[in-house]
C-alpha cells in the first residue's frame, strides 16, 4: 500500500523545526523513526500534509549522565542504541532491558525513544485498512459516534501500548518539551490524556526533545515485564513496570505502572503505601499483585483475552517483586 502525498521537511535545528510545525496551514506532523506513523499513513489513518523529520537535529541524539541531575536521553535516540549504550546499561539497566523487548531488531534500528513514548493508541476496530473500515460504522477514533467495544461509552477506549513509558513513569522521569512559547520540563505521566482518540495533552506544535531520569531514581531497583502472544514483533497486551527503593531491609518507596490495559499508562494506586516500611517478601509481592490486578481493566479491543491479560498483570507484578528479594 502506498503512502499518501505529503511535503517532506528535514530541518537541521529545533528552531527551524518549530517554525514549520507552528504553521497551521501545512498540517505538519513530526516524523521520528516512522515505524508507527508511516504504517498509519499507508492505512490512511493519518494523512498529514507535511512531515517534519527530526533525523538531522544533533541535539536529539545525546545520552549523558550528570551527577546530581541524573540520566538524560535525547528523544531521537533509536531503541537499538538505547539497548546497547554503555551509560544506559550501567546507570539504568532496566531501561536497556525494556528496549530489547520492543518489536524486532530491524524496527529497533529506526524506532526512537520519543516515538515509542508518544505512539498513538491502537484498537482492533481502528488499525485496519480503508476497505475494512467501510464494513463497520465509524468509531470515535474514525470520527464517528460509537465505540464498538463499549457501545454505550462516551469516548474512545483505544489502548496505549508503549513499552518504555511505564518504566520511565515508575522512575519519575521528566520530559523536556520545546515549542514556539519556549521550553518546559514536565513529568512524562502528564503527557497522557486518557482519551483513546486524542491520547496526548497539548502536543500540537511541540517537540519532545529529551527525557531525564532523576538521580534518586537511578538508585532504585527497577524492571519491566511484558505479555504478548509472540516472542517478537507484538505490542504489549499487558505490561508492568516497577521501581522500588530499598532501605535498611525495608521498602522505602514503590511505584508501579501498567501498559496495554487502558488508553494511557496506569499508575497503580496504593502500591507505595502498601509496601512502605515493610520487608520485601513473597506475601508483600502477592498483596501488591492484587492491587495491580484491581487497577487493570483491559477490554476486548486487542488480540488477547481481557481476563488473561488482567491475570498476567498480577502474575508479572509478583514476578518482578519476587525477583527483587535478595
Amino acid at each position: 500500500m502506498n503512502l499518501p502525498r505529503f511535503t517532506y521537511h528535514s530541518p537541521d535545528s529545533l528552531k527551524k523545526c518549530i517554525a514549520i510545525l507552528a504553521d497551521q496551514k501545512n498540517g505538519a506532523q513530526v516524523l521520528a523513526g516512522g515505524s508507527d506513523l508511516l504504517v498509519r499513513m499507508k492505512l490512511r489513518l493519518e494523512t498529514p500534509g507535511s512531515l517534519v523529520s527530526l533525523a538531522d537535529i544533533p541535539a536529539l541524539q545525546d545520552i549523558a549522565y550528570r551527577p546530581g541531575k541524573g540520566l538524560t536521553m535525547g528523544a531521537g535516540i533509536t531503541l537499538s542504541l538505547l539497548a546497547s549504550d554503555a551509560i544506559i546499561q550501567e546507570r539504568c539497566p532496566a531501561l536497556a532491558d525494556a528496549a530489547v523487548l520492543v518489536a524486532t531488531n530491524q524496527i529497533r534500528t529506526v524506532a526512537t525513544v520519543g516515538g515509542n513514548i508518544l505512539q498513538n493508541t491502537r484498537c482492533r476496530y481502528y488499525n485496519r485498512s480503508p476497505v475494512w473500515g467501510k464494513a463497520v460504522a465509524p468509531c470515535f477514533k474514525r470520527n464517528g459516534a460509537i465505540c464498538h467495544v463499549v457501545p454505550k461509552g462516551k469516548r474512545c477506549f483505544a489502548v496505549y501500548q508503549g513499552d518504555l513509558a511505564p518504566l520511565l513513569i515508575a522512575l519519575n522521569t521528566t520530559v523536556t518539551i520545546v515549542s514556539k512559547k519556549g521550553t518546559e520540563e514536565i513529568p512524562v505521566e502528564s503527557l497522557y490524556s486518557g482519551d483513546g482518540k486524542v491520547p496526548f495533552n497539548n502536543v500540537a506544535g511541540t517537540i519532545a526533545t529529551g527525557f531525564t531520569i532523576p538521580e534518586d531514581s537511578l538508585n532504585m531497583r527497577a524492571a519491566y515485564r511484558k505479555y504478548r502472544l509472540r516472542g517478537g514483533i507484538d505490542f504489549p497486551l499487558a505490561g508492568v513496570a516497577a521501581a522500588l527503593k530499598p532501605g535498611n531491609g525495608l521498602v522505602e518507596d514503590l511505584k508501579l505502572c501498567l501498559t496495554g490495559v487502558a488508553s494511557r499508562p496506569v499508575t497503580v494506586p496504593g502500591a507505595g503505601e502498601a509496601a512502605k516500611g515493610k520487608p520485601l517478601s513473597r506475601e508483600l509481592a502477592r498483596e501488591v499483585g492484587r492491587l495491580a490486578y484491581a487497577a487493570a481493566h483491559p477490554l476486548a479491543n486487542l488480540e488477547g483475552d481481557p481476563a488473561t491479560r488482567r491475570s498476567m498483570i498480577r502474575i508479572m507484578t509478583e514476578d518482578i517483586l519476587t525477583s527483587f528479594i535478595s
